[in-house]
């Protein structure tokens, strides 16, 4: 059974005792735990580094199709994963037995998802049977691939259970940077177009799939017996509910491409998924902190989770605000990088600005979804995140009307009216209090470095001071980490 859950714990979180034990997991989170965050992020951000070479050997119009197929790619993914990368996490570190009964839920959900991924393949077929044999293949190979990818989720969510960065390393190394390198090398050698990016990108993940599969079936675990009954009811209970949670999630950037694409056409579509991907970047780096932050939480003793949660929601929105304002102010170089002048990257600087500011307020809404999915009951998520959305979609369709960067702020406006829903969802459910207010003055600071980002100039000469007020942010991200890092003082 889970563990029991204090609802109504009002102890003060800044106690000797609560507070060490807050420090300890932020030391967890930003110290070991940044193994998960590195082996994660380092990928992707290097996934980013072949982008401008796929953008200039693509062209603005294939390129965006490639953007839509990316979107496709991560939507199956969701759909297709039936939320379980999440459950497998959560029970492993919080029910008995969990390891083996999380690998046991890995195998039988990982088949699931192969019979789900070749119903969602011929329905694709049917669906695109009238459209264009470009956007149907591309369309198929992304379906494919999304669901190769559900393999590597979930062997990456048991390994981080287990404490094995080496082997969550190798996984998501082969999926991130392998599928990118490999859809690369498809264009240079099979032709220029989309179809063979996305081929080269169903070979990497195939790959890694296969990786994580051999390293899960690999582990071994003290407990012979893995499966108890009723455990699959269990996983699908808390994993369902979260899909809906999780597409519309993932919409709160994506949708706002086809948003551009229909106000003002695919090429200025793909434009603005650059700019999101310039402009989310510091989302990838808490995502990737909560490889390693989700499972401190789910592991704190009951009476300590909510210390647990504030202290290392404090820390993380720091890392965040921070590294949000560093993108910020070096975006013009960061997109100028990414795309060439036919992208007009200048221009977009405004859309990554915006970006940013989302990107910082997603650390209010991931602590209290922490205390919700604790707490078995994300439910109400699968309709809050979705209404979130709609209000962030239907923003960004009112403004984009402006202008084309003016879609971007879509993706802020879901993430505050996300960080409002879920705490309004952690209190429905019984979770710990926590004082959300600790975490205004980082965003602050963030919002400063942001505005800078906005108004300093983006050419000329003086556009040199945006890397002076970086080199403060990144001072700023050096010593908050060497703050955390540092072992406690004994007490005389």
């Amino acid at each position: 059974m889970d563990e029991p859950v204090d609802r109504h714990s009002e102890e003060p979180h800044d106690g000797s005792q609560a507070g060490e034990h807050g420090r300890q997991a932020s030391r967890a989170v930003l110290g070991r735990g940044s193994l998960y965050t590195l082996g994660t992020a380092a990928p992707i951000l290097a996934q980013a580094a072949v982008t401008p070479v796929v953008t200039r050997l693509l062209g603005r119009d294939a390129y965006g199709l490639v953007a839509q197929g990316v979107v496709v790619i991560q939507v199956t993914m969701m759909l297709a994963s039936l939320g379980l990368p999440s459950v497998i996490t959560r029970q492993a570190l919080m029910t008995t037995n969990g390891m083996a009964r999380a690998r046991s839920i890995l195998l039988r959900g990982s088949l699931t998802t192969l019979g789900f991924a070749a119903v969602a393949v011929a329905v694709t077929g049917v669906v695109l049977g009238g459209a264009a044999p470009v956007t149907r293949q591309t369309m198929l190979l992304a379906v494919a691939s999304g669901a190769c990818f559900v393999v590597v989720e979930n062997a990456q969510a048991l390994m981080r259970s287990l404490d094995r960065p080496l082997a969550f390393i190798s996984i998501s190394s082969v999926a991130t940077l392998g599928g990118p390198l490999a859809g690369l090398a498809a264009i240079l050698l099979l032709g220029r177009s989309a179809q063979n990016y996305l081929l080269g990108l169903l070979v990497g993940y195939a790959l890694a799939a296969l990786t994580g599969a051999v390293l899960s079936l690999g582990v071994r675990l003290s407990h012979k017996r893995e499966h108890t009954p009723g455990d699959m009811r269990e996983a699908y209970r808390l994993g369902l509910p979260m899909l809906p949670h999780m597409v519309a999630l993932y919409l709160a950037s994506m949708a706002l491409v086809f948003v551009a694409g229909a106000l003002y056409g695919r090429a200025d579509s793909g434009r603005l998924q650059l700019a999101l991907l310039i402009g989310t970047a510091p989302n990838v780096i808490t995502s990737s902190l909560n490889n390693s932050w989700a499972p401190v939480v789910f592991a704190a003793p009951p009476e300590r989770r909510a210390a647990v949660l504030e202290r290392t929601a404090t820390d993380v929105a720091t890392v965040a605000a921070l590294v949000a304002g560093g993108v910020a102010l070096l975006s013009p170089w960061l997109l100028r990088l990414t795309a060439d002048a036919r992208f007009a990257p200048d221009l977009l600087v405004p859309a990554v600005c915006l970006a940013c500011i989302g990107a910082m307020v997603s650390v209010a809404y991931l602590a209290n979804v922490h205390l919700v999915f604790a707490q078995g009951r994300p439910a109400g998520l699968s309709l809050v995140t979705p209404l979130c959305l709609a209000l962030g979609v239907a923003t960004a369709w009112a403004l984009g009307h402006l202008d084309v960067v003016w879609v971007a702020i879509g993706f802020p406006v879901t993430y505050a009216a996300l960080a409002v829903g879920a705490a309004g969802l952690r209190r429905r459910v019984g979770g710990p209090a926590w004082r959300e207010r600790r975490l205004a003055r980082p965003f602050l600071i963030g919002s400063l470095f942001i505005v800078c980002g906005f108004l300093l100039p983006v050419t000329g000469p003086w556009s040199a001071s945006r890397w002076l007020v970086a080199a403060v942010a990144g001072v700023l991200v050096l010593q908050h980490g060497r703050q955390v890092l540092r072992p406690a003082t004994p007490a005389v």
